[in-house]
């Protein structure tokens, strides 16, 4: 009987635990699959400015016994390939976390889980490498996988310019290349613009994101500052500015080229000078060079000197040619300046008194004319080449004694005519 008994128990031992293994295999190979695994597999895009902190969201719902990992896919350029002439890529895989343990070396990796299913990977003080493809995967059969495209905004900064340093002296009519080349993400924009003047050139300007800016003949008022700038929206923007010394031969400007002056008085005569480098500047007259102590030289700016030389006339030989020269290391050019002695002249108040002394004479001469014809015309042609109108200028003095003798001369005529006439 007891034997019995131990042989019954015995299957029914046996029968319960097939069943269980029954079901456990059943149960084993529904978590393989993962069909009751609630998993967002939509791929994203994430943009995140460079030491932002970014949030990778991965939401899983009954995990059960899966597993849950976070891997990063680097793509590599291998090259052109040879057969079908397309680049071809090299994948490598890098595990970031697994089962919650982050493994990555990278101190600014961290997983968080903010409420139940949630398995999000944080990214602190996002850098350039940080930028790709990250995968959150569950251990499944197959595995179920959830992509997220990470793109990192780089700010612009410029990684070449020429010339280096930005510090150049060129002459004028010197062709002349300026290069700017930046990087970033979004790649940049290069702009060029002057910056000491306004915008009237804006024309003489290369069109936008050229990097390079090339001169063919630079001229002496070509700007001295120049400024490249790369621009792709993420601040902040970068710049590099330029500094261009134009340099050419003087320029010599004379405001008065002659100067008319009388002796013991002081004349001062000036000449502007134009250069780059800053002249040096001497006076020269017949062929000798002016003292120093002679000549003020003021300097208005890193171009322009006018120099003033003041003379004291004390004889004539102090009138005559003035040359102003002015040299620098890329040529010489000189100006010339006359200095004349002025002639002395009438004033017009004596001009107009003689005028008045002339009309009134004119007056008086034409009175006798017409006092003579109405006489005799013998007379009147006797005494026509004595009385000739004439507008001169004569002295008051000299005329009052013209005058004396020509009424003298008139009387004489007239008693000469009635002695006629008294012997008729």
């Amino acid at each position: 009987m007891y034997c019995l008994t131990l042989i019954v128990f015995i299957v029914i031992i046996y029968n319960i635990s097939c069943r269980s293994e029954i079901q456990l295999i059943s149960y084993d190979e529904e978590d393989l699959s993962g069909s009751h695994v609630t998993f967002d597999t939509t791929i994203e895009n994430y943009t995140v400015p460079v030491s932002g902190k970014c949030i990778l969201t991965c939401y899983v719902a009954e995990v059960r016994s899966f597993k849950v990992l976070w891997q990063k896919i680097d793509r590599i350029n291998l090259g052109e390939n040879q057969t079908n002439g397309q680049q071809s890529q090299d994948e490598q895989l890098t595990l970031i976390a697994f089962d919650g343990i982050v493994y990555s070396n990278k101190d600014h990796y961290r997983l968080e889980s903010d409420y139940v299913g949630s398995y999000n990977l944080i990214i602190d003080r996002v850098n350039e490498d940080d930028q790709g493809e990250y995968q959150c995967q569950i251990n499944t059969e197959p595995r179920k996988t959830k992509r997220i495209f990470l793109t990192v905004q780089v700010p612009p900064r410029i990684v070449d310019f020429r010339p280096n340093p930005p510090l150049i002296s060129i002459r004028s009519g010197i062709s002349l290349t300026l290069l700017c080349r930046a990087e970033g993400t979004p790649l940049p924009n290069i702009r060029w613009r002057f910056r000491d003047i306004d915008m009237n050139r804006i024309e003489s300007l290369p069109p936008d994101n050229s990097n390079i800016w090339f001169i063919p003949s630079i001229d002496k008022n070509f700007p001295h500052t120049v400024e490249c700038i790369a621009d792709n929206g993420v601040l902040p923007a970068s710049n590099r500015i330029f500094t261009i010394n134009v340099e050419y031969p003087p320029i010599v400007k004379i405001n008065n080229d002659l100067i008319q002056s009388q002796l013991y008085q002081n004349v001062t005569i000036e000449c502007s000078i134009l250069s780059r480098p800053l002249a040096h500047i001497y006076w020269e007259k017949n062929g000798q060079i002016i003292e120093d102590n002679k000549i003020n030289i003021t300097q208005i700016n890193q171009t322009m000197l006018i120099n003033q030389l003041k003379i004291q006339i004390n004889n004539d030989n102090d009138f005559g040619q003035y040359n102003c020269i002015a040299e620098n290391i890329h040529g010489r050019m000189e100006a010339i300046v006359l200095v004349l002695k002025e002639s002395i002249t009438v004033t017009t108040l004596t001009t107009k008194k003689l005028q008045r002394h002339s009309k009134y004479f004119s007056l008086r001469l034409n009175s006798s004319r017409k006092f003579l014809r109405s006489t005799t015309t013998t007379t009147t042609t006797a005494t026509r080449n004595v009385y000739i109108e004439r507008d001169i200028y004569i002295s008051s003095s000299s005329y009052r004694l013209w005058t004396y003798y020509r009424l003298k001369n008139l009387l004489f005529v007239l008693l000469l005519c009635q002695f006629k006439r008294i012997n008729r």
